[in-house]
C-alpha cells in the first residue's frame, strides 16, 4: 500500500506482489535443512521460482524424504562438496540461473568461492546485506543495511552500504527515501563514539546528489529514526527524524543484534538480501525460520529486475 509520504506498507503484501513476476531460475547451495526446503519448495509452489539444487544428491533427497518435502519436480545437480559453490558460481555466469541461495553452509566459506574473479560476481560496489522490516503498530516497512557482510566499514564502504539500500528501497516502490544514520546518539561525541562523526559527513557528502534524489540526516539512536512520538520528546527536527525508511548501523553488531532481537525475540517476519553484486544474493543465517527464508527469497526477487 502506497501511501502520499512515499513509504510503503505491510510487507506480507509486498512481497506477494512477487507472484505478478516472470518466474526465474535460482540455484540453492547445500540445501540440507528443513527450513530452506520448505523455503523453496513453497517458492516453487507460489510461482515464484524454479529451483536447482546443488549438492551431494543422496543427502538432498534423504533430507526431502526426512522432512516430508517433495522435491520429484525440482533439478538436482549433483557435486561432491568441495566443488558445490563453484558448479552453482557457473550456472551463474553462464546464465543458467539469475540469483543463488545458500542452505547449511557458514557465509564466509561461501563467499570465498563465490567472489572469485572468475565468476564476475563483483562490480564496482562493495557487496552489503539489505533487511526489511516491518514496524508492528504501523505496519510501515523499512529497510536496515549492514547486519551480516560489513564488520566495521570506514565512511568509503558506507558510502556503497547507502547506495545498495537506496536503491533497494527504490526498486520495492518507496517514493521518498529517508535515509537515517544511526548511532548511539544524535549528537558528534569524538574520540568515543567514530560513528556519529560518519552520520554527520554521510550527511553532507548526500548534498552531492551522489545518491540520487534521496534525504539522508544523522546520527540519530534507533528509536528517534523510526518513532515520529520519541523524535518529537526529544526535540529533534527535520524530514527524517522518526520517519526513517532506511537505517544505515554503524557496524555489524549493530545490525546483527537488532536483526536477532526482531526476529527471535519478537518472532516477527524480515527478509535479508546481499547486493552490490551482479545478481541479488539470499543468504539467510542458518537458524533462521521458513517464513524468513521464503520472505527472503521473494524479497530477492523483486530487486532481480
Amino acid at each position: 500500500m502506497n501511501m502520499n509520504d512515499g513509504d510503503i506498507y505491510d510487507m506480507h503484501s509486498t512481497l506477494n506482489t512477487v507472484r505478478g513476476l516472470e518466474v526465474c531460475r535460482m540455484v540453492v547451495i547445500y540445501p540440507y535443512d528443513r527450513a530452506t526446503l520448505r523455503s523453496i519448495s513453497a517458492a516453487r509452489d507460489e510461482g515464484i521460482v524454479i529451483p536447482i539444487l546443488v549438492g551431494q544428491e543422496d543427502r538432498i533427497r534423504e533430507c526431502a524424504e526426512r522432512y516430508d518435502i517433495t522435491i520429484e519436480e525440482m533439478e538436482i545437480v549433483h557435486s561432491e562438496e568441495e566443488k558445490i559453490i563453484e558448479r552453482a558460481s557457473l550456472m551463474l555466469l553462464n546464465g543458467s540461473a539469475r540469483f543463488i541461495m545458500k542452505g547449511m553452509l557458514g557465509t564466509g566459506a561461501f563467499f570465498h568461492t563465490l567472489l572469485e574473479p572468475r565468476f564476475k560476481i563483483r562490480t564496482k560496489r562493495i557487496l552489503s546485506h539489505v533487511g526489511m522490516f516491518e514496524i508492528p503498530k504501523t505496519k510501515r516497512i523499512f529497510l536496515m543495511s549492514d547486519a551480516a557482510i560489513n564488520i566495521l566499514p570506514n565512511f568509503s564502504r558506507k558510502i556503497h552500504i547507502v547506495a545498495n539500500a537506496v536503491e533497494a528501497a527504490r526498486r520495492l516502490g518507496i517514493g521518498r527515501v529517508k535515509v537515517a544514520m544511526l548511532a548511539a546518539i544524535e549528537k558528534i561525541n569524538l574520540p568515543a563514539m567514530p560513528a556519529t562523526l560518519d552520520a554527520f559527513l554521510m550527511k553532507k557528502f548526500s548534498e552531492t546528489r551522489y545518491f540520487g534524489e534521496c534525504e539522508i540526516d544523522g546520527p540519530f539512536a534507533f528509536d528517534n529514526a523510526l518513532d515520529p512520538e520519541c523524535a518529537d520528546t526529544k526535540g529533534i527536527g527535520g524530514s527524517v527524524a522518526g520517519r526513517a525508511n532506511v537505517l544505515i548501523v554503524p557496524n555489524i553488531e549493530t545490525g546483527n543484534v537488532i536483526w536477532k532481537s526482531i526476529t527471535c525475540l519478537q518472532k516477527k517476519e524480515a527478509a535479508g538480501v546481499v547486493l552490490g553484486g551482479s545478481c541479488p544474493i539470499v543468504v539467510p543465517s542458518r537458524s533462521d525460520d521458513f517464513r524468513i527464508k521464503l520472505a527472503s527469497i521473494k524479497f530477492a526477487r523483486l530487486l532481480l529486475d
